[in-house]
């Protein structure tokens, strides 16, 4: 098992990680290790760090670990503040989970730092009879969670504001206010309670008896996805479906004066964009301020498309090539800015001119799903070509893809085989189920067998042109050279999966577990078993031979 920890700790804003503690509820898998809870000094947002399983030994249910940081949801079944349980719907503060009674107390504790409340926390009679109005509420008992709830509201507190405008937006005893429950919600907000600002979103989008208004709608779901509130973020895009590109420029103009406005202590904007630059430098810094300003960076974040492509503009004037790409990517398929497929190809042929694959990639995508945009297609594949020449292992992978899904190209499962084994060995991490598995299952043995021997070749040409390559040929034959019988059990590993400096090659695999097997290494036997679903008893003989030989000279048949 390999654990692959991240190199440091630093958040998409550029800002340092600061670990809180360990989570109280598993996430990742057994084997993996802890899960932990984190913040960013700089962005104040919430993470999991959680660990994804690769190279799964279903025989030992180990694996590889990667670590993983992702902000935390509403759903999460903690408390961040006790560490008890937490349902679903309970409310966020100030970014952070929490549950019923942490938010009381928290939110009280705050109040009593403005000099709002005269008590730094609540009495036990006050605290018992808000938890008994929440109940309620949860209950349905709407009657009994108005007459509890009701004089806290008038206090100002969020929670119970949100949970009066729940009250009056439902339809009990001939109670239903609307206009009432909007004025709660809005009240809420004003606050900084996450949940409110999708609540009101939702009234203008569909109650009538607010009126509809689209726009204003889209501008209150922009403020709660920046606040936290995840179930904004589809709500925002949803709303985006049903307005122009103006309308929605207008929309983000406005909930970003609100921001500066009402929640200025709240707007980080800035703090992130200079943080990024101090971390990345201008350039780079820049690129990925406007990646968080469109979206591609935080899950919640507010969206400025105006800003974004200002920057991007000012950047790909600059010659900064991943700007090119990202520009003629948006002009492409009218993300962000209006649709417009000659500038897109002007930018992006410059992007891949330069050699940037990112754009070959995302080219030759849009060319073969019809686009009419004006790039040459067997161009393009020229450039694939080049960059896998010249050793680019994300290239191979993009390149055997194509070929393995005949995405632009005829499907073609050996050329798939090749040039994914090929990104493996060169350090790219294949998705799980591997797609080499998958092909390895669909081609005749000789077919297999041509395949491996066309990727050997391809490495052994290309020796004078990578120079790591040599060095790791050069290994490969003094391991099977040295001395001793664990080595086979693990080349048979090595063979078997694949990964940095060794091809994936299941006929050398059976043969090196053949021969550890033969050695005592029992656990070598339900190894065997599995690879003889792929090679067929005809040709296990033909694998023991082949590694026999491969034995004597530590060099693998091309």
């Amino acid at each position: 098992m390999e654990i692959t920890d991240t190199r440091e700790e630093l958040c998409v804003c550029g800002g340092r990680l600061k670990k809180l503690g360990d989570s109280p509820i598993r996430v990742s898998a057994p084997y993996a290790p802890q899960d932990e809870i984190w913040t960013c000094q700089v962005c104040a947002k919430f993470f999991m760090k959680t660990w994804r399983a690769g190279n799964i030994d279903y025989y030992t249910e180990k694996a590889d670990y990667v670590a993983v940081f992702d902000e935390l949801k509403p759903s999460l079944k903690f408390c961040l503040s006790c560490k008890g349980s937490r349902e679903t719907n309970n409310p966020i503060y100030l970014r952070q989970p929490v549950c019923t009674k942490c938010f009381i107390l928290k939110e009280w504790e705050d109040r009593h730092s403005r000099r709002e409340v005269e008590k730094k926390f609540p009495s036990d009679t006050e605290l018992s009879n808000f938890l008994a109005g929440a109940r309620a509420l949860e209950n349905r008992s709407y009657a009994e969670a108005l007459e509890k709830l009701k004089p806290f509201a008038e206090m100002g507190s969020a929670l119970a504001e949100y949970n009066l405008g729940e009250i009056l937006e439902k339809d009990f005893e001939d109670r239903q206010n609307v206009p009432a429950a909007l004025e709660c919600y809005i009240k809420a907000a004003r606050k900084l309670f996450p949940q409110a600002f999708y609540k009101v979103g939702k009234l203008f989008s569909e109650n009538h008896k607010i009126g509809i208004n689209l726009s204003e709608a889209y501008k209150w779901f922009n403020l709660g996805a920046y606040l936290g509130d995840f179930p904004s973020i589809a709500a925002r895009d949803n709303m985006a479906a049903k307005l122009s590109h103006e309308e929605i420029l207008k929309a983000q103009e406005e909930s970003l004066l609100e921001l500066r406005k009402l929640w200025n202590a709240a707007d980080l904007r800035k703090r992130i964009a200079d943080t990024l630059k101090k971390e990345y430098g201008e350039l780079e810094g820049n690129f990925r301020y406007a990646a968080v300003l469109e979206g591609k960076a935080f899950q919640t974040f507010i969206l400025d498309y105006r800003e974004a492509e200002k920057l991007y503009r000012n950047l790909a004037k600059d010659r900064f090539t991943p700007a090119m790409c990202r520009l003629g990517e948006k002009l492409a398929q009218g993300s962000g800015i209006p649709k417009n497929l000659d500038e897109a190809a002007q930018w992006l042929s410059t992007a891949i001119s330069r050699d940037y694959l990112p754009a070959i990639d995302f080219a030759w995508s849009e060319v073969c799903s019809g686009s009419a945009i004006k790039l040459e297609r067997e161009w393009l594949k020229e450039r694939f070509l080049e960059q896998i020449d010249n050793g680019n292992a994300q290239a191979m992978y993009s390149w055997g893809m194509i070929n393995f899904k005949g995405r632009g190209v005829s499907e073609n499962f050996e050329d798939a085989h090749k040039w994914l084994n090929l990104a493996q060995y060169f350090a790219v991490k294949l998705p799980r189920p591997s797609p080499l598995e998958t092909i390895e299952r669909e081609i005749s043995f000789d077919q297999l067998e041509r395949t491996l021997k066309a990727t050997q070749q391809w490495l052994e040409e290309h020796q004078g042109k990578i120079r790591s390559l040599a060095k790791d040929l050069r290994n490969l034959r003094d391991r099977v050279m040295t001395s001793g019988a664990g080595k086979w059990f693990v080349l048979g590993e090595s063979f078997h999966y694949g990964g940095e400096g060794y091809l994936r090659h299941v006929i050398l695999a059976y043969g090196c577990f053949d021969l550890a097997l033969k050695a005592g290494e029992v656990s070598a036997t339900s190894r065997l078993e599995y690879l003889k679903r792929i090679l067929t008893s005809a040709k296990i003989e033909y694998a023991v031979n082949v590694t026999g030989e491969f034995a004597k000279t530590g060099k693998v048949p091309c």
